[in-house]
């Protein structure tokens, strides 16, 4: 895995993963990435959450060209070509089945979100100045129904960070679920980092004399310009290096596969590229645990688990695949009863939560508020300590659903194998 870092980089760096490891918990990346993150635009304002699009015939496996943007219910968002740019045009007849997507008077926005002011005193919510709606066809949660309605003049609102976004050759974007976010990348999907620290010095400090063996300048072609946000930096050393928002970008060599985000934390100044973060609850975290890599926890360190049903065509692959969101939805609430919660506590979402981005509320028969990620609702392990995965691959029979519907009208219904898992993000 480390084939050509020097012996004294490799050690420095296999130190460093040894107090993280024995600590358990990233304490000090993950926080030094909020502080760092703290200027990044929210992917999503409050209330505006991110779903993964219904689709016939789809693998368990989704990919973010599959996610749209949605209310804090759930319901998919659209756009109408026949609106000017922060104007909505569809009332009457039209708003009755496209009614406006609402937004507080309070509601902050972000990153290419603007609330607009409707002539029926209504607040809306609009997305680089397209003004958004809800359909009226659509009935559940990821339903799509109204794409390309009244010949193509509807389109649902599929969430797309990059838009618009001027990119140089060998630099893309990409979900970089770990640093909660969406950041840039090399021409191999590798994750990229920003430096604080001196844009024009070659060797950054860090915290050992390694660290230029463990940061690789991102380095641009000689005869290279400015492009959009992106610069270029004459180091000292002679390289030409990429630069975003005048930070110079680097590689860290302990990243291998598109999507970790092993650099988070590792010598101070560096941080990843992110374009957008995505909302997190404020009692909830990313840990790091040497047995599962990075999972959700709370604030405490108390790993969180979400319940999944046994199939037969994978082998749980936690890294990718989060299940089916109506499957989520299925087995989160209903199949943990009073006597289930003594042992899986729901993690609460406090009385004024507001759902966002990949967070979503479920109210459970008894009117407790749960975290919902990614469709699956959270819960604590009851014998788990701070820093413990007992509850980990635990495995039972339940009845699931209405066993009076098909599988096919209420995913997962009748009597199966049912297992808890640690969540990744």
């Amino acid at each position: 895995m480390f084939e050509g870092i020097p012996r004294a980089a490799l050690w420095v760096a296999v130190a460093f993963a040894g107090l993280l490891v024995a600590a358990r918990f990233y304490g000090s990346p993950h926080e030094a990435a909020a502080t760092a993150g703290a200027s990044i635009p929210l992917a999503t304002p409050p209330g505006i959450t991110l779903q993964l699009r219904a689709a016939g015939g789809r693998s368990r496996v989704s990919t973010i060209a599959e996610v749209v943007y949605a209310d804090s219910r759930g319901m998919s968002l659209y756009t109408y070509d026949r609106d000017t740019a922060g104007a909505s045009t569809c009332s009457g007849e039209c708003a009755a089945a496209w009614a406006a997507a609402p937004a507080s008077s309070a509601a902050l926005a972000d990153a290419g979100w603007t609330v607009l002011d409707r002539p029926d005193g209504m607040k809306q919510w609009a997305l680089h100045g397209a003004p958004l709606y809800r359909f009226a066809g659509d009935k559940a949660i990821g339903d799509v129904a109204g794409d390309k309605a009244e010949g193509g003049l509807w389109h649902v609102a599929a969430f797309t960070p990059a838009a618009g976004m001027a990119l140089p050759d060998g630099i893309g974007v990409r979900e970089i679920a770990d640093a909660a976010g969406v950041g840039l990348v090399d021409s191999m999907d590798i994750t990229l980092y920003a430096f604080d620290g001196d844009a024009a010095h070659p060797n950054p400090a860090c915290f050992t004399g390694d660290c230029p063996r463990l940061w690789l300048p991102l380095e641009a072609p000689e005869i290279a310009g400015s492009v959009g946000i992106f610069s270029v930096i004459a180091r000292d050393d002679g390289i030409t290096q990429w630069a975003y928002a005048g930070q110079p970008l680097y590689k860290f060599t302990g990243d291998r596969r598109p999507g970790e985000a092993n650099g988070m934390g590792v010598g101070g100044g560096f941080h990843v590229a992110l374009i957008a973060r995505f909302f997190m609850p404020a009692d909830a975290a990313i840990a790091s645990m040497a047995e599962l890599g990075n999972i959700l926890t709370t604030k405490q360190g108390g790993t969180l688990y979400q319940r999944d049903r046994v199939t037969s065509e994978e082998l749980h692959p936690f890294r990718t695949d989060h299940g089916t969101p109506d499957l989520g939805r299925t087995l989160g609430t209903s199949t943990c009863d009073a006597a289930c919660t003594k042992t899986w506590h729901p993690f609460v979402a406090p009385a004024d939560a507001i759902a966002g981005g990949y967070w979503d509320i479920a109210t459970r028969a008894d009117g407790t508020r749960q975290w919902v990620y990614k469709g699956f609702a959270l819960y604590t392990y009851a014998a788990d300590k701070p820093g413990d995965i007992g509850g980990n691959a635990i495995y039972d029979i339940g009845r699931i659903g209405d066993p009076i519907l098909p599988a096919a009208d209420h995913p997962g219904a009748g009597v199966g194998a049912l297992f808890w898992h640690a969540v990744v993000p």
